[in-house]
């Protein structure tokens, strides 16, 4: 008969699980999570300023139940459904990849009683609402390119130097000529 000898048994199960947890200490570290739109533009689409009328007429659905603020669950429902409006087409080519890509955001910011609730109850819709909505685009933030010239001395560009500039010059020059005169 063939038999395992138990003590062989018992290294080979603690070499296994041993494999096992440094795999997943390996994998789990690869597990990053990176922050929306990383790597790419972030672009303010608009900067919305609501009455109660547009805050109803973008709700749509019904109220859940166990809601504790159904005026702000009204308008938070309101402003993402108008955003949804606005997502898809962030780009993308080359197999560039950007976490959030043509998706929108949105930020509050007023009324107080909206953004600084300390409670249910205290935002109404009749307050209205104000609010920026971002967009994610592949695209890499775009960076300046400065057209340059090199001005000649004798060249097409006039140089007028600044006066005084060669008592700048000579400080730098003669430093230790400069320690000996204050001694």
């Amino acid at each position: 008969m063939n038999r395992i000898n138990p003590a062989h048994r018992k290294i080979t199960l603690s070499a296994t699980l041993t494999t096992l947890l440094l795999a997943s200490t390996v994998i789990s570290g690869l597990a990053q999570a990176v922050p929306w739109c990383y790597r790419g533009t972030i672009v303010q689409i608009a900067d919305v300023t609501w009455g109660q009328s547009q805050i109803l007429a973008n709700f749509s659905g019904t109220i859940p139940g166990g809601v504790a603020d159904p005026e702000y669950y009204i308008t938070s429902t309101a402003t993402y459904n108008y955003s949804q409006n606005f997502v898809g087409g962030g780009g993308g080519f080359g197999g560039y990849s950007v976490p959030g890509s043509g998706q929108v955001r949105v930020t509050h910011y007023a009324p107080y009683t909206f953004t600084n609730m300390v409670g249910p109850g205290y935002y109404f819709t009749s307050q209205g609402i104000k609010f920026r909505m971002d967009k994610c685009y592949t695209i890499p933030p775009m960076t300046a390119h400065l057209e340059l010239e090199v001005a000649e001395p004798d060249g097409d560009i006039p140089i007028k130097p600044l006066s005084g500039l060669e008592a700048v010059i000579d400080y730098w020059r003669n430093p230790v000529e400069r320690e000996e005169k204050q001694k």
